[in-house]
């Protein structure tokens, strides 16, 4: 009898394959291996990803001139990536270290300074050249190989042409630019900029040249991916490195300047360079309000760096035309400088580092001119510390003790300005506040000069007393911590040195703009504390990245300085909010004078870093904010204010009405435990009487639907239309 087997799937598989190949080898099979098939490409096609990086391996140059450029494409994750495309190499420019006495630039004799020099210069007539003339891919369908692994091979058909005016040199530094743009299956636009530098002749890698400005410097300001982004021509040069390689030292043309009807009303000598274009366009925006920083604040873009090489180079005087960007008209210039007749500066006065330059025997170059004898910088450098304060409970009175020094030098109160401030109290004051429930008690109280005297030691007491001020409010308030910060300006000789105060028609004629403050804070019984008691939404580390020392009508170091004085508690004249939110917000939707957005107040993280913005932060029983007045006017003991509940105050700080606020949103907002505005009142009046604020019970939920990446999404890629 034959025995059943029960055979499964897998055995029938492996069964089925067996037959299979007898029934092939009886087909006539030589028993030979077939030929080995092509293999597939490695990677990811360039159509399904989100990011690409370009490195650049190794290059060649060969006896005709022509370059060759063998690179790598990953994506963010480092996968190969290929199937890229000859119009998708953007620009790849190329060039060498080499120094003003080949282009005949040099200011100073005998230091001719080390520039870099373009192997792609274009004419630009009349004498004039530029290193602009880069390699675009699209220009050579034959030019590149994709090896189908990631790899590429790029033969530039483009070769060396410097115009006569150098040589190409295998035993210096030379380096390459190279940008990639490329689109997605989804159209999503990727750009990349890589650079290499080797020396040719020892085929060996070397360091970046001319290391004086990072890239993250620019892009503090500059975002990628950001309204106001370095992303030029064509939106494929996005780094400042890469705009280096085309704007060199001795790019130049000349420029016809029009007026509304096109007319030409004068033709004049462009200083195409990356420094003579970055000075010119940053001493322009100080005045337009898109660059907040005086462009004489050298060190805002020049900041010191260990990991730049040349970080300290704004600093040798060997170069007039960086001094010519700025100080190019009779304003900008001694007056025995310029020529009136000419419109110029005197033509015995163009070589500016020859007598400005104090490393080189000198005198006031770059590094003295804007800091060392400069009032400003100095001001700038000074600083105010708070080293005690006390409170005497039985006449409520509070004396506070500061020092205010310029590096080791104590100042006195007579180098410090004395006079009334033009809208009441005194032009140099410290501020004095308490926080309660994350905001501060009063509205800004400034303690003047009047009320400082000098202490043995060199320091200063402050003598705050109650009903000059709100004292007993303050202090007598349960938890309240004291803060104490300060508005002060001090004077000078001219040259940076302090000086007592010149006092003529109640102003200070040498007084300086305000020095910076940092914010001290003291328990009730004089212990100092070391922190805010305040929640940070922001870091003034943030503000500085553009700012630097320059903010309207003071600078502090900290967000509390800022925020003690627009505080929840205070309204703009009974209309509208003076908190530090709303008026920030307010200031930082920037266009140029183009129409063009620059930055966008959406850009939540260029200022509140992670996670600053996260409503969640916001206590619901925190103070509320204050929006205005019962009747429209200034605060009064006839009116009250209207408040709105703290985390609806942090929304409509930006979102007001029309474009920004809808009854319906308003609605959402009240219906989620919000306090926004009373029954019936337009949405240009938000706030609830102070006096009903607690009755109303406010229990906001806000942070329970509007998480982090919900509110970073809601934001993202607003437009101008907005």
């Amino acid at each position: 009898m034959m025995k059943k087997f029960n055979v499964n799937a897998a055995t029938k598989a492996v069964l089925g394959a067996g037959l299979l190949s007898l029934a092939l080898s009886g087909c006539g099979s030589d028993g030979k291996d077939g030929e080995d098939g092509k293999p597939g490409p490695v990677g990811n096609p360039i159509g399904e990803v989100s990011h690409l990086k370009s490195h650049i391996q190794s290059a060649s140059v060969d006896d005709a001139g022509i370059l060759t450029i063998n690179f790598n494409l990953t994506d963010a994750n480092g996968v190969a990536v290929f199937g890229l495309g000859y119009a998708d190499i953007g620009a790849v420019s190329f060039g060498r270290v080499g120094n003003e006495d080949e282009v005949g630039s040099t200011d100073l004799e005998g230091n001719p300074r080390d520039i870099w020099l373009s192997y792609f210069n274009k004419d630009k007539g009349d004498g004039h050249y530029t290193g602009s003339s880069y390699f675009k891919g699209k220009d050579c369908e034959t030019c590149l190989t994709d090896n189908g692994d990631g790899s590429y091979t790029l033969v530039l058909d483009k070769p060396i042409d410097t115009l006569g005016k150098y040589d190409y040199k295998a035993d210096v530094t030379n380096g390459i630019y190279l940008g990639v743009k490329a689109s997605n299956s989804v159209g999503s636009t990727m750009v990349d900029n890589s650079f290499f530098y080797w020396q040719p002749s020892s085929d060996t890698v070397q360091d970046k040249p001319k290391a004086l400005i990072a890239n993250d410097t620019c892009q503090s300001c500059h975002r990628p991916g950001q309204d106001g982004a370095l992303s030029m021509h064509g939106s494929k040069h996005v780094t400042l490195e890469s705009c280096t390689f085309c704007h060199t030292d001795y790019n130049s043309y000349m420029k016809d300047e029009k007026d509304d009807d096109g007319k030409v009303v004068r033709t004049y000598e462009f200083d195409g360079s990356i420094k003579g274009m970055a000075h010119a366009i940053h001493s322009h925006s100080t005045y337009n309000g898109i660059y907040p920083q005086s462009a004489g604040n050298c060190q805002t873009c020049h900041q010191a760096d260990e990991n730049l090489a040349m970080a300290d180079a704004w600093k040798a005087d060997l170069d007039t035309a960086t001094c010519m960007n700025c100080h190019n008209s009779p304003y900008a210039v001694p007056s025995w400088h310029w020529d009136n007749d000419n419109n110029q500066i005197a033509e015995s006065k163009q070589n500016c580092v020859s007598c400005h330059n104090d490393p080189n025997g000198g005198v006031r170059g770059a590094e003295s001119g804007h800091y060392l004898k400069n009032d400003n910088a100095q001001s700038a450098a000074a600083k105010v510390t708070f080293n005690s304060m006390s409170y005497d409970a039985d006449t409520k009175t509070i004396t506070a003790n500061m020092t205010v020094s310029l590096g080791d030098t104590k100042v006195t109160l007579a180098q410090i300005d004395p006079t009334p401030y033009k809208y009441g109290g005194d032009t140099s004051a410290i501020v004095f506040n308490g926080v309660v429930d994350d905001d501060f008690l009063v509205n800004y109280q400034k303690v003047g000069y009047r009320y400082f005297t000098a202490a043995e030691d060199g320091s200063i007491n402050v003598t705050i007393a109650d009903g000059d001020f709100k004292v007993a409010q303050v202090m007598e308030t349960p938890e309240v911590t004291v803060a104490l910060s300060s508005q002060l300006h001090l004077c000078f000789d001219g040259k940076g040195a302090l000086a007592d105060c010149t006092v003529e028609e109640n102003v200070a004629t040498n007084a300086g703009p305000y020095v910076p403050s940092d914010t001290d804070y003291f328990a009730v019984d004089g212990t100092q504390i070391d922190k805010s008691p305040r929640v940070q939404h922001a870091e003034m580390a943030a503000c500085q990245q553009c700012h630097t020392t320059a903010i309207k009508h003071r600078f502090s170091n900290d967000m509390d300085g800022c925020a003690s004085c627009h505080n929840g508690t205070r309204d703009k004249k009974g209309t509208g909010s003076s908190n530090l939110a709303y008026i920030v917000h307010s200031k930082h939707y920037v266009y140029t004078p183009e129409g063009d957005l620059f930055f966008k107040k959406t850009e939540c993280q260029a200022c509140h870093g992670d996670n600053g913005f996260s409503l969640s932060k916001i206590a619901p029983k925190a103070t509320p904010v204050a929006f205005g007045t019962t009747d429209g006017q200034r605060l009064s003991d006839t009116n009250e204010q209207l408040v709105v509940s703290p985390q609806a105050a942090a929304c409509v700080s930006c979102h007001q009405a029309p474009y920004g606020l809808s009854e319906a949103t308003a609605a959402h907002i009240q219906t989620n435990g919000g306090l926004l505005k009373q029954d019936g009142a337009p949405l240009t009046t938000l706030g609830v009487p102070a006096s009903d604020y607690d009755s109303l019970n406010p229990a906001e939920t806000c942070s329970t639907c509007h998480k982090d990446s919900q509110i970073l999404e809601a934001h993202a890629n607003w437009g101008s239309s907005h």
